[in-house]
């Protein structure tokens, strides 16, 4: 196969920006994996950051602990299989559209989770991961968050979120839709 002076200048460009050498080249080439971003450094982290939000009644701050439309496409889609499987590539629409039904439903989830127990001044007695804890090709779950909260008069109540997804040690909260 015979390649044309524009395909050898391109190779040779490639070559000489990565240092010259085939494996810099190859590296190159790999797409870079996407990696969580303004996430808490541990799940106490974020169930802190969380509860904060939470007796503050911040709708943004809750918001910015649940993954981006980004991180959800780009990660937590096509890496929603066991490990060691090959991942499965949404076409756009379908990613877009996956999307969109989660982040409606958070949204959602979100302003009854702030009408319920917003502002009250709560504190977090305990956690249980309803779903248990599963290792995905490019992430760890931690399924159906189950809260314990506790106001100021020793009452407990239960309150139930979605999952919360691990990423090279961030911590973010896939959903706050609650089975």
């Amino acid at each position: 196969m015979r390649f044309g002076n524009a395909t050898a200048a391109v190779v040779l460009g490639l070559v000489l920006a990565t240092g010259g050498s085939p494996a810099n080249l190859l590296a190159a080439a790999e797409p870079q994996r996407t990696r969580f971003t303004n996430g808490a450094s541990s799940i106490d982290g974020l169930l802190d950051q969380f509860m904060k939000a939470l007796n503050g009644k911040d709708k943004q701050a809750l918001r910015a602990l649940r993954v981006t439309e980004g991180e959800y496409r780009q990660v937590v889609l096509p890496g929603s299989v066991d490990e060691g499987q090959r991942k499965y590539t949404y076409p756009p629409q379908e990613s877009e559209y996956f999307w969109s039904i989660l982040n409606t439903k958070s949204i959602y989830g979100e302003a009854n989770i702030l009408a319920s127990y917003g502002g009250r001044q709560l504190k977090l007695k305990s956690v249980k991961y309803r779903g248990g804890t599963k290792k995905y090709a490019d992430y760890t779950a931690y399924k159906q968050v189950q809260l314990t909260l506790e106001d100021g008069k020793g009452s407990e109540e239960e309150l139930g979120l979605g999952s919360i997804a691990e990423v090279d040690g961030v911590y973010k909260f896939i959903s706050y839709v609650r089975k």
